[in-house]
């Protein structure tokens, strides 16, 4: 259950249901307030309505009972008094006929909305009043101030729940008014003059509750849900726009993270190429065989291993370098080196191999284990240098090893210039920490082809030099 009811939380709160909700929700605002207000007015109306015929029916009731029955009864003699149903022919006087329209008036409103006074600060004796409130006070003594005046009002409360509002006008002495006034045994004054202030006829009007309008509370309902559903509108929006600034951010600090990832490796392709450009461009042969792939085949050989070997790029990679032996590569040396690679470990010899034509050639051949772990590399860089020369060197005439000593100074200085910029290069990728171990394994494996090439031009080039001087 409470699983449930967690689902249709968040199904409730999602952005686009808010939304939607919302949405509905004011379509629908315009009907609501239509049907709230037609309520609304059909109640005060039939209300209204109800109160008229009320008053109108109370009115002739009261005129046809207490004027025409009395006079009837009389035989058209009448006797006007306060008392007037205690005296055979009696007629009410004005003020008594306005107190007793004041009772009708207020017993047909069942709700006290609507009340009818007629007020006096001088009341006959034997009549039963309350005491004047202070508004009553005020009004009789501005009207007796003011004889211009013409109302007094007062309006309480702010229109929220039960305010009321209170409308008083002055009864005026008439002739009649006063003469009568005058000689009546239990008036309280006997000297009133034609224009005097009597007192005050007072009708107070209170707010109507919210049941007198029918279905408002419907409308102020429906307000209230509407403001209910903007402030969680509000909310979820908040939070997604809270949750898209997040997001932003984490995109901007990826988006700069790549920015610079890119420079970086922009830089590191550069020096890639560098590197490839010098691997290309090397003087030794140079392949690389993927050990974690079935046999070991080679995956790259520069343009001095084509040279020295006479297979092509085409024709190397994807074979493993096993096409290299031939009836004369010593059983022995080719145990060593898969001895070597089974364990992962370097190895150096010499060993006879063969070209694509079919010649043979003396290689001295080194084996560096890159990458993986220890005892099982990824890769195997292999260094081929064609020392046939070296091998054949002592049957070879004077003349012809004169003539190779330029060509070997030239490779001495050729070798010299690779082994600077090898270690130039380690020295660049060490600094900017993108020396990766393949790299770094891979340039050691150069250094010591370079330093044993090195070891035998020199020896090349002490034996030419040797064999010139004994000549």
């Amino acid at each position: 259950m409470y699983a449930r009811v967690r689902r249709l939380t968040k199904l409730i709160l999602r952005p686009e249901t808010v939304l939607w909700l919302l949405l509905v929700a004011l379509l629908l605002l315009p009907l609501v307030m239509v049907s709230a207000i037609s309520s609304a007015t059909q109640a005060q109306m039939k209300v209204h309505a109800e109160e008229v015929s009320t008053l109108a029916t109370d009115i002739r009731t009261y005129y046809a009972d207490n004027v025409i029955a009395r006079l009837q009864a009389a035989d058209g003699k009448a006797v006007y008094s306060e008392n007037y149903r205690d005296v055979h022919g009696g007629i009410p006087i004005p003020a008594t006929l306005s107190i007793e329209l004041g009772a009708l008036f207020d017993n047909s409103h069942g709700d006290g909305r609507i009340t009818y006074e007629f007020i006096s600060d001088y009341p006959f004796a034997k009549r039963v009043v309350r005491p004047l409130d202070e508004f009553e006070v005020k009004a009789i003594r501005a009207f007796r101030e003011d004889k211009s005046r013409t109302t007094f009002t007062q309006l309480t409360g702010n229109g929220l729940g039960r305010s009321s509002y209170r409308l008083a006008t002055p009864v005026i002495m008439r002739q009649s008014c006063v003469t009568c006034h005058n000689t009546h045994p239990d008036s309280p004054k006997r000297d009133w003059k034609v224009g005097d202030i009597r007192g005050i006829q007072e009708v107070t009007v209170r707010g109507l509750l919210l049941n007198s309008f029918g279905k408002i509370g419907w409308l102020f309902g429906y307000v209230f849900l509407l403001g209910a559903l903007s402030v969680v509108a509000a909310v979820v929006f908040q939070r997604q726009s809270r949750h898209l600034r997040i997001s932003n951010s984490k995109l901007n600090t990826v988006h700069e993270r790549e920015s610079d990832l890119a420079a970086r490796m922009s830089d590191q392709l550069k020096e890639l190429s560098l590197f490839g450009t010098a691997v290309d461009n090397s003087i030794v042969g140079i392949a690389i065989a993927d050990m974690r792939k079935h046999d070991a085949p080679l995956i790259y050989v520069n343009d001095a291993f084509t040279r020295i070997t006479g297979y092509t790029k085409e024709l190397a990679i994807g074979f493993n370098c096993r096409f290299l032996q031939g009836p004369e590569t010593d059983p022995a040396e080719v145990l060593r080196i898969r001895q070597a690679l089974a364990q992962g470990q370097p190895y150096s010899g010499e060993l006879i191999n063969y070209r694509h034509d079919g010649s043979r050639f003396w290689n001295r051949l080194t084996l560096s284990p890159v990458g993986g772990t220890e005892g099982k590399p990824d890769f195997f860089v292999a260094n081929q240098v064609d020392i046939t020369h070296l091998k054949v060197a002592r049957g070879v005439p004077v003349q012809e090893l004169t003539n190779l000593e330029p060509d070997v100074d030239s490779a001495q200085e050729a070798l010299a210039n690779a082994r600077r910029f090898s270690e130039a290069l380690q020295q660049n990728l060490q600094m900017s920490g993108q020396c990766a171990v393949e790299h770094e394994a891979f340039l050691l494996s150069e250094e010591q082809a370079h330093k044993e090439l090195a070891k035998r031009l020199s020896k090349i080039s002490g034996l030419i030099q040797r064999y010139s001087s004994d000549s």
